[in-house]
């Protein structure tokens, strides 16, 4: 969202780039960049080049590249590295993907849906979720970052994308069995599209799923989990939640909920912390899905 017409708070920012706020300081000490202004309330506020520039230091990030080495880049060796990166991505880029692209542009929602389940079909869950959705969704970040795909189209692939897994999860969970995982995500925390990929690949293992879904009270969490009897909380942090605030989050659910009770955390927010409270477990990435003792969601033996 604009803001006094040229101007992005930091929690638009933060909500916009996935980069925490404490980052963003600690950046413009020690890199110099970004260079915010303060507003008529003496608040940071950046401008959009500057938004947009942080936009485009993310996915280098998440490309794997360190921010000691992105963030002194000129604009011109910004360009050229995003090239060769967008370069090396359209060679990897399959048929599906460039057909799903083309669908959402043409705004076909019915060929989108058709295509998602001609891959699905091919590659059961767990490689749909890794190899089909998980590229296509960077391809759209990146192709939305430059300006070639509009706001609306990200959207109506989320919304595709939520309506298609629902739906696979719900057939598969009328033979899910224990053990059974309670998702959500905290107040403030409004990303759930990744929650419902953990969701859909733990009931392809025929794990028992209750998803809450987005922005769910502590309490209510810790009543869901008894009314429920679940086995295990899975709570997932994106790089926009406020990091200060995930460690303490994460002590009151453990302190909430009974000790049997297994609690998972992952997602970029998570990422970076080094100590977690007793009795919660991390996972990186959808890759790694949690195994704990009693609570097992890892494929079956063949």
């Amino acid at each position: 969202m604009l803001e006094n017409k040229e101007l992005y708070s930091i929690g638009v920012v933060e909500r916009d780039t996935g980069i925490g706020r404490d980052t963003l300081r600690i950046w413009e000490r020690r890199y110099g960049f970004p260079r915010p202004v303060r507003n008529d309330r003496g608040e940071r506020a950046y401008p959009e080049d500057q938004l947009r520039r942080l936009q485009r230091t993310r996915r280098l990030l998440d490309r794997g590249m360190r921010p000691g080495k992105v963030l002194p880049l000129s604009e011109e060796a910004l360009d050229e590295i995003e090239a060769g990166l967008q370069s090396e991505g359209s060679r990897q880029l399959d048929k599906t993907v460039d057909a799903l692209l083309g669908a959402i542009r043409s705004a076909d929602a019915g060929q989108v849906e058709v295509l998602l389940r001609g891959q699905y079909e091919k590659q059961g869950m767990r490689a749909f979720v890794l190899e089909t959705v998980v590229p296509l969704l960077q391809t759209v970040g990146e192709l939305w970052i430059s300006g070639k795909l509009q706001i609306f189209q990200e959207h109506f692939l989320s919304e595709q994308l939520i309506r298609f897994l629902n739906a696979e999860i719900a057939s598969m969970q009328k033979s899910a069995a224990k053990p059974l995982v309670l998702l959500a995500t905290l107040p403030g925390e409004e990303h759930t599209l990744g929650l419902l990929m953990l969701a859909a690949m733990l009931s392809s293992n025929g794990v028992s799923v209750i998803n809450l879904g987005g922005e769910v009270p502590m309490d209510q969490i810790g009543l869901a989990v008894s009314q429920f009897r679940a086995d295990a909380v899975g709570i997932t942090f994106s790089g926009a939640y406020p990091y200060q605030g995930i460690r303490k989050h994460l002590l009151e659910l453990r302190e909430l909920v009974a000790d049997d009770v297994v609690i998972w955390t992952g997602g970029e927010g998570v990422r970076r912390l080094r100590k977690l409270p007793a009795g919660v477990t991390k996972f990186n990435s959808l890759e790694q899905l949690p195994s704990f003792s009693g609570v097992s969601v890892a494929p079956p033996e063949k």
